[in-house]
């Protein structure tokens, strides 16, 4: 084959795909300008501070105390209510699972007695699960 044979080919397949470009269809443009907001189908919700405790202290010879968690006030999406105790220095005494009887009173062993302060708060627990959401607390203090 000669060069120019070769020339005149490349020249002939240059055309046909120039001209299957120019006749083909072109691809399709879209625009859209349209706008749509949903309204989102969750919500949070929040868990509240208990409105009220009543929570007393009973001491024996300044050195033992007793606390008793006597009632509380329930709040909107808790499931579970939970004391905790703190002694005078602010160390954790005690936590309470308030639902069970064992959970609402804490005695304590030889300490020196002096203001303690205890916090009561709701949670939420996830049904199977060992997720939780947790409350706001009632805070408040006791003296001996």
């Amino acid at each position: 084959m000669t060069p120019r044979n070769s020339f005149l080919r490349a020249l002939v397949i240059v055309a046909v795909v120039v001209f299957g470009l120019i006749v083909a269809p072109t691809a399709a443009v879209a625009a859209f300008t349209d706008i749509e907001q949903a309204t989102p189908q969750f919500s949070a919700a929040s868990i509240p501070a208990p409105a009220t405790a009543s929570v007393t202290m009973k001491c024996t010879l300044g050195l033992h105390t007793v606390v008793t968690v006597n009632s509380y006030g329930p709040v909107a999406n808790a499931n579970y209510y939970e004391v905790k105790i703190f002694d005078r220095l602010g160390n954790l005494e005690f936590t309470g699972d308030l639902s069970q009887a064992a959970g609402r009173t804490y005695s304590s062993g030889i300490e020196i007695i002096g203001t303690w302060s205890y916090e009561v708060r709701g949670y939420y627990k996830v049904p199977g699960s060992t997720n939780f959401w947790t409350g706001k607390p009632l805070k408040g203090t006791m003296t001996c």
